[in-house]
């Protein structure tokens, strides 16, 4: 039983290292993509859970959502949780530096730790309360925000949506640890799938027309961001976040 349980966080780990792999590569694409952050970050969403759905029907899975009320609300406020961190992150790649706003967005596992020995009930030892002082003393000094006119791009604006966007993805994190034993794949097409259509209606009323400055090298990089930072990461992410303790994926994640 002790192997197997090892097994089960090795393998979780392993999925947790490769989705933030992924996900580092994110900026990248983004730059590049000339879509507003609310619509990118809808799209993101609704073609993340239709290519979840896809891959439930080629696997000859039903999808079955849980039934329990409770349940369904967590999945609900988790994506739209990740709705406004992706919109914020987005923003804050185009006001800052990408590693500025990257490293403000770290901030998430950080903010994890220091609330989960409140929400979570998990013991913060004296180590990881030491690592976690360091952590924001460095991620202070290393953003710029102490001098945001000393490094070129570097601004108070784009630290702010960062930080905003690592609260919002700290509270992502956290509601999933209340999912229980959710099938993952499920699980992902909800919150994406709520994730897009939470920003549906502000994209209507602000009468967005982004979408129509697409051509195919942007559209190309948008399917990317999509399929590859979107359906395949956060299969990896969201499988592995109730196998592992807050702490233990807060200490792989910064």
């Amino acid at each position: 039983m002790e192997q197997t349980t090892k097994t089960s966080a090795s393998g979780a780990t392993m999925r947790l290292v490769a989705s933030e792999v992924i996900f580092g590569t994110l900026g990248l694409f983004v730059r590049f993509i000339p879509l507003s952050p609310t619509a990118l970050a809808a799209a993101r969403g609704l073609v993340g859970a239709l290519f979840l759905l896809v891959c439930l029907r080629l696997r000859g899975s039903a999808v079955r959502l849980p039934r329990s009320r409770a349940t369904l609300a967590i999945l609900v406020a988790s994506g739209a949780c990740l709705s406004l961190n992706w919109a914020l992150l987005f923003v804050a790649y185009r006001l800052t530096t990408l590693a500025t706003a990257e490293l403000a967005y770290e901030m998430a596992p950080v903010f994890v730790m220091m609330v989960s020995p409140f929400v979570l009930d998990e013991h913060l030892t004296r180590v990881r309360a030491v690592c976690l002082c360091l952590a924001l003393v460095g991620i202070v000094f290393v953003s710029g925000v102490l001098e945001p006119g000393a490094t070129v791009g570097v601004t108070l604006e784009g630290v702010a949506f960062g930080l905003a966007a690592a609260c919002f993805y700290a509270s992502v994190m956290i509601l999933n640890q209340f999912l229980g034993d959710v099938n993952p794949l499920v699980k992902t097409m909800v919150q994406l799938g709520v994730a897009g259509l939470v920003l549906v209606p502000w994209l209507l009323l602000a009468h967005d027309t982004s979408w129509m400055r697409l051509d195919a090298v942007s559209g190309a990089l948008l399917a990317v961001v999509c399929l590859l930072h979107t359906g395949v990461a956060f299969i990896l992410w969201f499988s592995s976040l109730h196998e592992l303790p807050a702490q233990r994926w807060q200490s792989l994640t910064t």
